[in-house]
């Protein structure tokens, strides 16, 4: 399964990397250039564990369409790349199944 057919991890060293935590060195310098290449790459959901970071594209993307809906529903969080879907479907599981709660923060840049 992968959103846009073309998603290949074999360009992981040009659009940087799927979850932060897997950078060989974790600095703030590494963060922002890991962010930097995979929105240069219209990737704009990176994790850094179980944290979803979204930056905004300031553009129209192609992630939000029924097909991505079907494609995170009941799928494991780290099975696809990262995505809003992926981390709410497992919210929505954990609430159901567990009966955990939850907790979303969005946080937006404020002038």
């Amino acid at each position: 399964k992968n959103i846009t057919g073309s998603y290949n991890y074999q360009n992981v060293k040009q659009s940087g990397v799927d979850d932060m935590v897997l950078l060989s060195k974790i600095t703030e310098d590494a963060i922002v250039e890991n962010l930097k290449k995979r929105y240069m790459d219209d990737y704009i959901f990176t994790y850094i564990g179980p944290v979803l970071i979204s930056v905004n594209p300031f553009k129209q993307m192609p992630y939000f369409t029924d097909r991505e809906i079907e494609l995170y529903q009941g799928a494991a969080q780290y099975e696809n790349p990262p995505h809003i879907y992926a981390l709410t479907d497992n919210m929505y599981r954990n609430m159901m199944i567990d009966g955990e709660n939850q907790c979303v923060i969005i946080r937006t840049p404020y002038k």
